[in-house]
């Protein structure tokens, strides 16, 4: 059978789906840069950031980046 092929980039229902329920482009591209901690974002013509795959994922799957330091720990 076929095998699933990951893309390099998010598509826009990855996008869309990390930024709801932000659905302009130019806020999407904030929260993203933000999220990521970037300072700005390659975009296509149609305004959607272009956000690597493999980036995203080491960005939001890094250790420690669950809770902030300074928010109150509800299960302790």
């Amino acid at each position: 059978m076929g095998q699933a092929v990951a893309l390099p980039f998010l598509t826009a229902g990855e996008i869309d789906e990390l930024c709801a329920p932000l659905v302009q482009r130019q806020a999407q591209n904030r929260h993203l840069c933000q999220l990521l901690g970037l300072n700005s974002l390659p975009r296509r013509p149609d305004g959607l950031p272009l956000v690597g795959r493999k980036m995203a994922e080491d960005c939001l799957n890094r250790p420690g980046t669950k809770a902030n330091a300074g928010t109150f720990n509800w299960s302790k």
